[in-house]
């Protein structure tokens, strides 16, 4: 495996910077998985929390890692992408990030063999909701999206119909202090305009034809979390949602150091990074 960067392009008269991972020996076309940090956050943080780039190697699939826009240094919140929500800087700015990430497309693909039927987006927080709007909004190019504690923002899954089921998967913890989990959004919250995480994963099962009917399993328990799966339409798991009772704004899996009295705490023994790529993965436009 070979990560590369940072590396710099123009796009729409801004400066972007993107991380990616690539296979040594490729022998045929590959997958693509982006993977998008949350707000206040980078590339190489969420390279660090994820380890998304370690599966390139076993699994033949390219990983990439882009930076958002950053507009004010001394305020990191004013760093995030433009997932829809109007007191967002990016959707202020009206930073084009949907386009940025179709040119980063176009990008690898120029430089090597990609397998166009299966690309994927992945994030957390407000990377999540970002990559969840790319699915909405680019139906013809991702092949399932997915991701941790970013719901999909309202106005986004009001403004846009679908045309074709797309592959989701889902995960979030009851007590993160940041987003509403269930999409009431009071002053302790950060972040609002949400839809709720449940409403969130029913809107991507409906593009399957489900109306709300899911199977479900308690699949992890012990003192501190329990994890909840639900999986839309029941046999089929097209759309799987893992609720993490207790959980917090973690990267499930990820370094233990990311729990403090704001974030709460870590789902230790889930791992997201494997559920996300092994769900999505399976998938293909």
């Amino acid at each position: 495996m070979e990560v590369f960067g940072p590396v710099t392009m123009t796009f729409e008269e801004r400066e972007r910077t993107f991380y990616y991972s690539v296979p040594e020996h490729l022998e045929q076309a590959v997958p693509v998985v982006f993977c998008f940090h949350g707000a206040g956050s980078s590339a190489r943080h969420h390279m660090k929390i994820t380890a998304f780039h370690k599966l390139s190697e076993d699994h033949q699939v390219i990983t990439v890692f882009p930076d958002a826009v950053h507009f004010d240094p001394a305020d990191r919140m004013t760093k995030q992408w433009n997932e829809g929500r109007e007191k967002n800087a990016a959707f202020q700015r009206e930073v084009n990030d949907v386009g940025f990430v179709l040119e980063l497309i176009d990008w690898l693909k120029r430089r090597y063999p990609v397998d166009e039927s299966r690309i994927y987006a992945t994030g957390f927080s407000n990377g999540s909701a970002f990559s969840l709007r790319l699915g909405l909004e680019c139906q013809d190019v991702f092949a399932g999206v997915g991701g941790v504690s970013g719901p999909l923002v309202k106005d986004v899954a009001e403004k846009f119909q679908w045309s074709k089921p797309m592959p989701m998967l889902f995960i979030m913890g009851t007590d993160d202090k940041l987003v509403p989990y269930d999409g009431y959004y009071d002053s302790t919250y950060m972040i609002d305009q949400l839809l709720s995480a449940e409403k969130t994963v029913e809107f991507f099962a409906a593009s399957w034809g489900s109306h709300g009917t899911y199977l479900q399993e308690r699949i992890m328990e012990d003192e501190e979390y329990a994890v909840i799966k639900n999986a839309y339409p029941q046999e089929e798991e097209n759309v799987v949602f893992y609720s993490i009772e207790g959980g917090g704004h973690t990267w499930p899996g990820g370094p233990l150091s990311q729990a403090s009295s704001l974030t709460g705490k870590v789902a230790g023994q889930l791992d997201a990074t494997k559920i996300l790529f092994d769900h999505l993965t399976k998938f293909q436009r």
